[in-house]
């Protein structure tokens, strides 16, 4: 049993440093080439949300509502 919850521990640390990784990247001044566009869907970011988040966002609105409640569906 002890075995099994070392490896659920070690998965969880797992998904949450990807979780960080991602947000600490959607923080980082990304390329001209790609900036507003969303990283889902690769449709461009409405500019009244960019502007708002001072562009420090990596999704569309609707992709951006949809993965919040995957993530409060996957916290149940």
């Amino acid at each position: 049993m002890d075995r099994l919850q070392e490896l659920e521990a070690f998965e969880r640390d797992q998904a949450l440093q990807r979780v960080r990784d991602r947000i600490e990247e959607s923080f980082r001044p990304r390329a001209d080439g790609i900036d507003g566009l969303c990283i889902d869907c690769d449709k461009p970011i409405e500019p009244k949300r960019l502007q708002v988040l001072a562009g420090k966002t990596s999704r569309c609105a609707g992709c951006a509502q949809k993965h919040e409640q995957q993530l409060v569906g996957d916290r149940r």
